[in-house]
């Protein structure tokens, strides 16, 4: 919904500006649209403008490397996270837990454990009942496939 209605803002200026500056052109034939002199004799607005178009740069920055960072590493399902806590709820020593979905493509579990995990419960209970309820939490995206990560710490 974001990256929707960030496009259709910047779509919108780009309109508004265009049609400007075509009732500007016709309003007034002989006037320039945009007065470059003004900018050098002003250094305040020179100063502005260079400030202006900084931000607006570094914020589309900002913008385009959290989209494609997204579609890279997916984003945080805090609910499936819950319901698979919920799911291994009584196993010992399961540290850390987290369900990622990455648009179109998968989604990972990662559970970080400690050394005395005992790992054939934990992948029993993964088999049997905690990835049906996780992709039934999922909703749209139960149909991915499910990359699961296990790391065990050493002491």
């Amino acid at each position: 919904m974001g990256n929707r209605l960030a496009i259709a803002l910047v779509g919108a200026c780009a309109v508004f500006t265009g049609l400007y500056a075509l009732w500007a052109r016709d309003a007034r034939p002989g006037h320039a649209i945009l007065d470059l002199e003004f900018l050098a004799a002003h250094v305040w607005a020179c100063v502005l403008t260079t400030t202006l178009v900084t931000v607006v740069a570094l914020v589309a920055t900002r913008w385009l490397v959290a989209t494609l960072a997204r579609r890279r590493y997916g984003t945080r399902h805090g609910t499936a996270t819950a319901t698979l806590g919920v799911a291994l709820q009584g196993l010992y020593g399961i540290d850390k837990l987290s369900v990622r979905v990455v648009p179109y493509e998968r989604t990972r579990i990662n559970i970080r454990c400690r050394p005395a995990t005992p790992l054939g419960d934990l992948t029993r209970r993964l088999d049997q009942q905690a990835i049906a309820r996780v992709r039934g939490v999922l909703g749209p995206s139960a149909d991915l496939p499910v990359v699961i990560r296990l790391h065990v710490t050493r002491l």
